[in-house]
C-alpha cells in the first residue's frame, strides 16, 4: 500500500523521539515491530498492521488500521496504563510521514489493559486508525 511504509517508517521515528518513554523502555527503547524473542521487559511492539483501499486503486489511498502492544511484569497495572498514557499522547499529537503522503483522520478506536494467561505479565494495546493518500 503506498503510504503504509512511510508511515510505520514516521511512527517509529516519533516513537524513539518521545524522550518520556526511556524511563520505562530504557534508552535505546525497546520498540520493536513484532512481538521479539526474548525481550527485556517492559518493551512496546507494533503488532498487527493492515491496510483496507478506499477505492481499489492504490494511488487513492486507504485506511491503515494497527495497533501497539505493551508488555511488561510492573507487579500491578500502573506502569502499563503510564506507558499507554505517553503512546495516547504521541498518536493524538500526530505523525507526519515525509514527503508524498498525506494523512488524515487518525484516531484511536480502543485503549485496553489486562493480565496476560500466565498471571505475571500485563498487556496494554492501543489501536488506531489512519486515513493515508498520496499526495501531488
Amino acid at each position: 500500500m503506498m503510504g503504509e511504509l512511510e508511515f510505520r517508517k514516521a511512527l517509529f521515528q516519533a516513537i524513539h523521539a518521545k524522550a518520556s518513554l526511556k524511563p520505562y523502555l530504557g534508552d535505546p527503547l525497546r520498540v520493536f515491530d513484532g512481538v521479539p524473542r526474548g525481550a527485556t521487559l517492559p518493551y512496546a511492539t507494533l503488532e498487527a498492521v493492515t491496510t483496507q483501499l478506499l477505492t481499489g486503486h492504490l494511488e487513492e489511498g486507504g485506511r491503515l488500521t494497527g495497533s501497539i502492544g505493551i508488555y511488561s511484569r510492573h507487579p500491578d497495572r500502573a506502569q502499563t496504563l503510564e506507558i499507554l498514557q505517553i503512546f495516547n499522547e504521541l498518536l493524538e499529537t500526530g505523525i507526519t510521514p515525509a514527503a508524498g503522503t498525506d494523512v488524515a483522520g487518525l484516531t484511536m478506536t480502543e485503549t485496553s489493559c489486562r493480565r496476560l494467561s500466565d498471571g505475571r505479565t500485563w498487556y496494554g494495546r492501543i489501536k488506531f486508525s489512519v486515513l493515508l493518500q498520496h499526495s501531488d
